[in-house]
């Protein structure tokens, strides 16, 4: 079989181009992605609000409080969304129902156990002038590498329940 310089030229600029299309056609545009508060790569903005609705203890001895499945908890299992509400000084002590601005927010990965397990990570940097000491809300979980994702707002609102809400800055 003779392949002429033409059906060449035709298969080698269309064939490429049109595998590109039918790849990223089937994806979301990412800034809808960033914008949509249900996906896990969902962009928290600076300015956006942390809403604690009651008081909570720092027990004695440590500077945090963890939040798993709505409840206030004494330890976090790794395998399911979790938040942890750090705070400057060891307790004993309380953080009152208060709204928080959130200064800066990340996700990221670690690895807990190479190459099995990795911790999957959002981290919300807080401020408030009534309570300085209030540092920061860390919601995260443990996953293989390959079936982990980032941790999304859903996820962490099924973790804190009704004791936080957000607010998220336009």
């Amino acid at each position: 079989m003779h392949v002429t310089a033409m059906t060449r030229s035709i298969f080698f600029r269309w064939v490429p181009l049109a595998l590109v299309v039918a790849v990223t056609s089937g994806c979301p545009n990412p800034m809808a992605v960033k914008d949509d508060v249900d996906s896990q790569f969902f962009y928290i903005r600076p300015g956006s609000q942390l809403i604690l609705h009651q008081d909570v203890s720092i027990p004695s001895g440590r500077s945090h409080t963890s939040f798993q499945h709505g409840r206030i908890v004494n330890g976090l299992d790794n395998y399911a969304v979790g938040c942890v509400l750090d705070v400057r000084d060891l307790g004993p002590g309380s953080v009152t129902a208060a709204t928080f601005t959130i200064k800066r927010a990340e996700s990221s990965t670690e690895w807990i156990s190479h190459p099995n397990i990795m911790k999957f990570y959002r981290v919300m940097y807080l401020q408030s002038e009534s309570q300085p000491g209030v540092l920061r809300l860390t919601c995260k979980d443990w996953d293989g590498p390959l079936m982990g994702e980032d941790i999304s707002v859903p996820e962490m609102r099924e973790a804190l329940g009704g004791i936080f809400s957000f607010v998220f800055a336009p």
